[in-house]
């Protein structure tokens, strides 16, 4: 008896190994098949500090989406008029996106640009077509930020 039960435990801890949504699995697939290493070296998705700076500074119609925790942004943030905070965490409530326009660039911002990577990509994957990704995150834009590339007031 206890072999039986113990084969039957086997047997129904491999099907739930093996099993996984096969439906998001070939979403997913279709999604990430073409990031292949020359399509990503030749990406229009990333963008550095000093352009995000001189979009500022030529008053470029744009959002800087800021995906960092409120924790973040209240020790260091991003005050200018296109800035938009929402943190990742609520980033796909329906509520805050339809705070972002589908009709300008957005270019998405964190710490060090990982939160920002998941955005952008989840973005993109439902249905923004003008997502960029701060390369670097907040540190880079910072680094970007002199008297010389700050935008004028």
């Amino acid at each position: 008896m206890n072999k039986l039960i113990t084969f039957i435990s086997i047997i129904s801890l491999s099907v739930s190994a093996m099993a996984f949504d096969s439906v998001q699995a070939g979403k997913l697939n279709k999604f990430y098949s073409h990031l292949t290493q020359q399509n990503l070296a030749n990406s229009k998705l990333t963008v550095d500090g000093e352009s995000v700076m001189k979009m500022l500074r030529e008053k470029k119609d744009f959002i800087l989406l800021d995906v960092r925790t409120k924790g973040e942004t209240t020790v260091i943030s991003l005050v200018t008029d296109n800035s938009v905070k929402i943190p990742l965490e609520n980033l796909f409530e329906a509520k805050n996106l339809k705070k972002l326009p589908t009709d300008k660039p957005i270019v998405v911002v964190c710490h060090s640009g990982a939160r920002a990577l998941l955005a952008s990509m989840g973005l993109k994957q439902i249905g923004f077509k003008n997502i960029h990704l701060l390369k670097g995150g907040i540190a880079a834009l910072a680094v970007a930020n002199s008297v010389k590339n700050a935008p004028l007031k």
